[in-house]
This record gives structure tokens, sequence and C-alpha cells, in this order.
């Protein structure tokens, strides 16, 4: 065979293997494809997301894949970065962002995919646009939620703050209710309440411990009472109590032994010092009923237990007629 043939044969063969090859190609179709990454989602108003997006090859021609999306509420604005253009075995970022005042509810959104010879495909994925949780406000008191006040003191507020997230501070919308007697011992519920735009509420109460700073006075005492002239003495039991309407002030049940002799007694804590302004009763003893008179000074001796010393002068009229005046001193020891 002679070469010229061979060449020719071996040209036709060759010719006929591109032909081939080129119609298999043709054959292969358009390019058949999918989206991975869609998958429903939601976002918050002033928020934002990312979702990875790729596509899938399932046959026919490779090419690549324009993306495009459609749906969005107003509002929400979406971005395929760094381009919309896909390869195969790629990906990108789909970036869905919604503005503080975007509008809400739950919305179809469609992406499409389609290359430059026709084939094309949409997948659609739900978004839900939602308000930012409302959070409930709260209010915080100055100073202590229980406080102490002096008896016949005026109450004076401490102060309180409130706000949330969303409405920022929300001092001003506090409501402030109940009231404190100042000259009456007791304890006293102050309210405060609070609603922030959205209607959720917060509340809380102080309460005021209004007592007499002589609280502790209060109790069962051991008494004796010494005749500073005689020197004789008598030992009795009696109650003190402290006022509860004037401050600094408590009441002797039966002073001196005498029944229906309730004096009421006064502390200067500027001097340190008490004093029984003079006060009359009917007194009742084992041996008589007349008129007293008693008045004087004392002395609260602070310790365990407690003590207290009061000198003064008893004066009355006794049974003959004749003015009588003891110099006395009562020392009482809480029990």
């Amino acid at each position: 065979m002679s070469i010229s043939r061979l060449q020719s044969i071996l040209f036709a063969f060759l010719a006929s293997f591109l032909f081939a090859s080129c119609e298999e190609e043709n054959q292969l179709g358009p390019m058949e494809f999918k989206f991975t990454g869609l998958r429903d989602t939601s976002n918050l108003l002033g928020g934002a997301l990312d979702r990875t997006v790729s596509v899938v090859y399932l046959g026919g021609e490779q090419e690549e894949v324009s993306l495009s999306i459609s749906g969005l509420p107003n509002g929400t604005s979406a971005i395929f970065q760094p381009d919309n253009i896909l390869e195969v075995d790629e990906s990108l970022t789909l970036h869905i962002e919604s503005t503080t005042t975007a509008d809400t509810g739950i919305y179809t959104i469609a992406v499409t995919g389609s290359t430059a010879k026709g084939s094309s495909i949409t997948r659609t994925f739900k978004l839900q646009v939602s308000r930012v949780p409302n959070t409930a406000p709260k209010i915080f008191l100055t100073g202590n939620a229980t406080t102490l006040l002096s008896l016949n003191t005026s109450y004076v507020e401490p102060g309180f703050t409130a706000g949330d997230e969303q409405d920022g501070d929300l001092t001003a919308n506090v409501v402030v209710s109940g009231s404190v007697n100042k000259d009456s011992v007791g304890l006293y519920t102050i309210h405060y309440i609070v609603t922030d735009s959205e209607g959720a509420s917060d509340s809380v109460t102080r309460i005021v411990n209004v007592r007499n700073d002589l609280f502790y006075v209060s109790g069962q005492y051991n008494a004796n009472t010494t005749n500073l002239q005689s020197g004789s003495i008598r030992n009795w039991i009696t109650t003190i109590s402290a006022s509860v309407s004037q401050n600094n002030v408590f009441k002797i049940f039966k002073i001196s032994d005498c029944f229906q002799a309730d004096p009421l007694v006064t502390y200067s804590p500027q001097i340190d010092s008490l004093f029984l302004q003079p006060q009359t009763f009917t007194c009742i003893t084992a041996t008589d009923t007349l008129i007293h008179t008693f008045g004087g000074t004392g002395i609260l001796l602070n310790g365990n237990p407690l003590r207290i010393r009061l000198d003064y002068t008893d004066n009355f009229i006794d049974q003959l007629g004749n003015p009588v005046s003891l110099q006395l001193r009562d020392e009482y020891q809480l029990f």
C-alpha cells in the first residue's frame, strides 16, 4: 500500500472520530442543576442574616448560572456576594437585611437561576420578618426596698429609675401610689408601676417603717424605787412602751409603784438626757389614794440589759392635809 493511500485512510478515520465526538457533545443537552442552602428562615426588624448558596450539577452541558431574587417585602433587601454568578462546585453568600420599619409577615421568596443557553430553575423558601420581641420595662429603686423613718419626720421619696431596650428611659412614666403617716408608727407600702409602649409593665414596692427612735425601750422591767431621804427601797415590776405618735417619748406604767400613774418621759438625744415633765395623777397605793405630781430628770444606761434611771420629786397632800415632797430614784432593768 502506498503512503498516500495510508494517509487517506488515517485522515478519514480521524475525521470520523472528530465528527462523532462533536455529535456526542451536542447530544449533552441543556444543563441540569439544583440549588442548596435555600431553606425557610426568619429575620428581625433591624437584623440581617446570611445563607450560603451552591449549585449542584446534575447533567447536561456545564455553564455558569446567573441568580436573581424576587418576592421580598418592603424594607427588606437581598444581595448575592461577591456577585450573582455561580460556577458549578462554587458557592456564594445570600445576604438578607431588614430595616427597622420593614413590613412584617411571612413571605414566599423566589430565587431563579438561569444559564446563557436557556436552562432555568426557580427555588422558593419562606422568609418570616418579625418585630424584635418586646422587653418588659424594669423599675430600679434608689436606696433600699425597706427604709426606716423616724416618727414625726417627713417622708422624702428616695427616687427611682425605669426603662427598657425599646423605649429607653421611662422614669417619667412611673406611677407612684401609697402614702406614709409620719405621725403614726407602722409599716407603709409605696407602690411603683411603669408601662411601656407595648403594654408590658413592671411593678415594685417600698416598705417605709415609721418607728420611734426609742423603739428598743419597749418591754417589761424589774424596777425599784429608792427614797433618797430615808434610804428605803421597794421593788416592783412595770412595763415601758415607746410612744406610737411622739418620737423619743415613752410611757412608764405605774411609776413609783403607784397604780394609774403612767407618766410620759421624753428623751433629748442632743444632751443624752431624760425629762419627766411635771405630771399629775390620782395614784392608788397600798395605803391611800391621793393626787400626786411627779417631775424630774433621768438617763438611759444603755447596755445589756438596758437600764433606765429617773431622779424625781413626788409632791402630794397626805391624808392629814400636810404637803409632802419626796425625793425618789427609780431604776428599771429590762427583763
